[in-house]
């Protein structure tokens, strides 16, 4: 089963060796490796053609992630979809330890398998390890309510069938957050189910060029709008049945959790950039520290 490596590539010349590197040296030897290359002017694209033989290269101007993905996909040649950021690392086995658990699972156009990452900083180092939560035993209702409140998996750990996008749609490029869109119209409106698969599949990198993206000041505006145009498309009963379970759901959950959610999508809201970015740069300093 050929798996195609689809990896959008903007201001990322830093890290961008590595990434390929990790790509290209997968022990499971059936990979197309596609860098989609979005007109930023550093030595991108320079890294890029010294890997001319080993890597497709899709030129395009600059639209963002998702129209990155999808100029991906509709090149793509493989039967499983692997997308990665240009500034991550994939794990050796990855890709061979995601078909072998894809090979397990009898609904493969409705499934998308997720694991756990490791986090590492700028220079490589570890700081912390990315234990997933494993919902495997839910009930495709219940899943979903969970994933309506909140967005969780990493769509970089993520195997996607081909026939999932072709059959389902592809991301949404007029919006923010296209990753966490793409589950929650599969998820919800297309009876798809995310699958966790208990292994680290990369190691996801925070650095000064990312770590303050989740700081979008209309992040909880944007993701509910997204809530909204998802729940808009079921009839009256079934907005009714997952609103009201979302409701419960909420008010049962622990308090930490509660608070964890009012700093990221309420009092950063209210927060000078500069203060919100000095509140994450000591978080991550601090579960650096730790390790």
């Amino acid at each position: 089963m050929k798996v195609s490596i689809i990896i959008p590539v903007y201001n990322a010349e830093k890290y961008l060796k590595e990434c390929i590197e990790s790509a290209i040296n997968q022990t499971y030897q059936n990979i197309e490796i596609i860098a989609i290359y979005d007109g930023y002017p550093d030595k991108s694209l320079e890294i890029l053609k010294t890997y001319s033989n080993k890597l497709k290269i899709v030129t395009k101007e600059s639209g963002g992630i998702a129209s990155a993905l999808n100029a991906g996909l509709k090149v793509a040649e493989g039967e499983w979809i692997k997308r990665m950021a240009a500034d991550d690392i994939l794990f050796p086995n990855a890709v061979e330890y995601l078909i072998d658990q894809a090979k397990k699972i009898e609904d493969k156009q409705n499934t998308i398998l997720y694991g756990d990452y490791d986090i590492i900083d700028d220079k490589g180092k570890l700081i912390d390890e990315q234990k997933e939560p494993d919902y495997n035993h839910l009930s495709s209702f219940d899943f979903n309510v969970m994933l309506l409140d909140h967005h969780f998996g990493l769509s970089e750990s993520s195997l996607i069938h081909s026939s999932t996008h072709k059959k389902y749609g592809i991301y949404n490029e007029k919006i923010n957050f296209e990753d966490y869109e793409l589950w929650l119209r599969y998820c919800i409106l297309h009876n798809c189910r995310l699958h966790f698969v208990p292994k680290k599949i990369l190691k996801r990198r925070i650095h000064q060029g990312n770590a303050t993206k989740i700081l979008a000041k209309k992040s909880l505006q944007d993701t509910n709008q997204i809530k909204k145009t998802i729940l808009n498309k079921l009839n009256h009963k079934q907005q009714e049945k997952y609103k009201n379970a979302l409701k419960i759901y909420r008010k049962n959950k622990p308090i930490i959790e509660k608070g964890k959610y009012f700093v990221r999508y309420e009092l950063f809201r209210f927060l000078p950039t500069s203060i919100c970015k000095l509140l994450i740069d000591a978080y991550w300093h601090n579960r650096k520290k730790k390790k």
